[in-house]
């Protein structure tokens, strides 16, 4: 499973370009991962959060067998480029 998580001063606002309360994008993370009162969700919205150093960007999170197995991030304030 795989989804772009938007986050704005460190909190979750859209999963995919879609707005969505955080609370929402647990369930949504949950739902694609297939899992039902998992915290799967939480734990990504938490790893995907410590990947960006302001608080707001972009992360790339891919869910595999209840583990959250690859982030990319995209920052106004990253160290690194990854588009090129």
């Amino acid at each position: 499973m795989h989804a772009v998580l938007t986050f704005d001063a460190g909190v979750a606002v859209a999963v995919d370009g879609e707005t969505v309360s955080v609370a929402e994008a647990v369930r949504e993370l949950n739902f694609r991962a297939g899992v039902v009162r998992s915290s799967l969700g939480t734990v990504a919205l938490r790893v995907a959060r410590m990947a960006l150093p302001s608080g707001s960007g972009e992360v790339d999170v891919a869910l595999y067998e209840g583990r959250v197995v690859g982030l990319v991030a995209r920052s106004e304030e990253s160290l690194y480029d990854f588009a090129s």
